[in-house]
């Protein structure tokens, strides 16, 4: 499912009107017909129904919503944020003259008669928010603000039509005064501040319902949110065998940090990989083969539990002499000049390589890391959390967080790679310029090895999917992994290791929501 900014659903509605010929009062009228269907269908059982409108077309789907509920035989009460009915825009207006012909009252309201409104919301069941829509640019000023305040204190059930007003649309960001919505009804696709934090948390329960905009119009964006639908599970054939599904090769670890390739090595296997190979530091080996029963291991050169200046040739000595398919590296393999040096060197091997972890910070340490990756003649996946992003680029935290969709894109497009940037929402972006956001997972994840179990996941299906469908699998199914874990736990006491025991429930899942006809466009899931 794409997800849009302001301006790309306001071209989009503009030539659905101009080229298609959908007059702007039909699409009013269906945006305010497939709200009131959420909000009957939800909310049946409730009378008493405050709409708040503005003076603009998210005023005027209000007003469409009121003529519905009044027919219905719901109390309705709509106030108008506006001096004046001069002061509507036309299609707003022509939704009023309707409301109003079928007995509909109302009252236009500013900063003078604000009290009006107030007496009505301590007897609201319902308070619908159509004050503004996408095209708003916060923050709101003057008498709405005040208005905004006083509809967040009597704290009501509150519907949001198309966005929480006083959200900036393209945006996580919070500007106050803003609507801190129950339900929010978004039309025809979702907008970034729906799915980032923080903004998505005054958001509440999103629906996303069609108007009859025409999919030709977004065919160019290419943001998309993952979810059942736009990702691919691999498959297995029945005459196979296990070098059919990949030899996926880990390499890391160092003293006091084998958690992490035993992690990665056991998620790799368990998401499918035919095989999977732990190369770690020769003083380490009886450690991975204690903990490793499916995975076998493979010890090279070693300086006090650390790689050491031998083991880039020994490295490449066993890709050579073997039948690997993919790499995932850096996982707990700390930064020295050794591990820098075998990162550098494992980018000359031309196999799909993800880098994690140590494997970036080592990374970041190569002056001209870009151009080798940009040179590689295979994929290269790298999966770094805003810290580890901040040591690639320079960029600070703060300015990474507030723009990670560009920050991925401008990275991937430099060093031609697939970059998987890591935080609360995980934006993956292709050297083409795509990007797919994540909303998967919980708080849960934010745990010591849940990168690593990513890291092993994603190193064996860049090799069974592809790098692009590799990442957005696997990042989906890391996400999800965390959703089934918890409800059988909790939070709390989620570790990375339990997500590896639901990978089979996860793929069964995943398989029985892609075969169905339809699917819940209600984010989050």
């Amino acid at each position: 499912m794409k997800v849009l900014k302001a301006d790309e659903m306001s071209l989009a509605d503009y030539k659905t009107i101009n080229e298609t010929g959908i007059n702007s009062l039909v699409l009013m009228e269906n945006a305010g017909r497939t709200a009131y269907q959420i909000i009957i269908e939800k909310l049946r059982n409730y009378e008493n129904f405050v709409i708040v409108a503005g003076s603009g077309n998210n005023g005027g789907d209000g007003l469409v919503i009121a003529r519905y509920l009044l027919r219905a035989n719901k109390d309705v009460k709509v106030f108008i944020l506006a001096r004046g009915i001069e002061k509507l825009s036309d299609d707003n207006r022509a939704n009023l003259n309707i409301f109003r012909n079928l007995g509909g009252t109302f009252k236009f309201i500013t900063g003078e008669n604000k009290d009006i409104l107030e007496k009505s919301l301590k007897n609201a069941d319902v308070v619908i928010d159509s004050i503004f829509g996408t095209g708003f640019k916060p923050p709101i000023k003057g008498y709405r603000a005040e208005i905004i305040e006083i509809i967040n204190k009597y704290k009501k059930f509150v519907v949001s039509i198309d966005i929480p007003s006083g959200l900036s649309t393209d945006t996580g960001e919070l500007f106050e005064p803003h609507i801190k919505a129950d339900i929010t009804i978004t039309f025809a696709y979702p907008k970034l501040a729906h799915i980032l934090y923080p903004s998505s948390l005054s958001c509440g329960d999103i629906y996303v319902v069609d108007i009859s905009i025409d999919e030709k119009y977004v065919k160019d964006i290419h943001r998309e949110i993952l979810t059942f639908k736009n990702i691919k599970l691999p498959k297995r054939k029945k005459n196979s065998h296990k070098y059919t599904y990949g030899h996926t090769l880990i390499i890391g670890g160092s003293i006091g940090k084998t958690g992490a390739v035993i992690m990665a090595s056991k998620s790799a296997s368990a998401i499918g990989s035919g095989l999977t190979t732990a190369v770690i530091p020769r003083s380490l080996n009886n450690i991975l083969e204690s903990s490793l029963t499916e995975e076998m291991t493979i010890p090279v050169d070693d300086e006090d539990g650390y790689f050491g200046e031998n083991s880039l040739k020994e490295v490449k000595d066993i890709v050579d002499n073997g039948k690997f398919t993919s790499i995932g590296v850096g996982m707990g393999m700390s930064v020295n000049e050794n591990s820098i040096n075998l990162v550098k060197g494992i980018l000359s091997i031309e196999l799909p390589i993800v880098i994690d972890a140590d494997g970036l910070n080592c990374l970041s340490q190569i002056d001209n890391f870009e151009d080798l990756i940009l040179k590689r003649n295979a994929p290269t996946v790298l999966t770094p959390h805003i810290g580890e992003m901040s040591r690639l680029t320079g960029l600070k935290n703060s300015e990474i967080l507030k723009n990670m969709e560009e920050v991925a894109k401008e990275f991937s497009k430099k060093t031609g790679s697939y970059t998987v940037l890591k935080a609360s929402r995980t934006v993956i972006s292709t050297p083409e310029g795509k990007i797919y956001y994540s909303i998967r997972g919980n708080e849960g994840l934010a745990t010591a090895g849940t990168g690593d179990i990513l890291a092993g996941i994603l190193s064996s299906l860049v090799y069974r999917l592809g790098a692009e469908e590799g990442c957005k699998t696997g990042v989906f199914i890391h996400g999800f992994l965390g959703e089934l874990a918890v409800k059988d736990s909790h939070v709390e006491s989620l570790k990375a290791t339990d997500l590896i025991k639901y990978i089979p429930k996860a793929y069964g899942i995943i398989s029985e929501e892609q075969n169905k006809e339809d699917y819940n466009v209600l984010f989050p899931f």
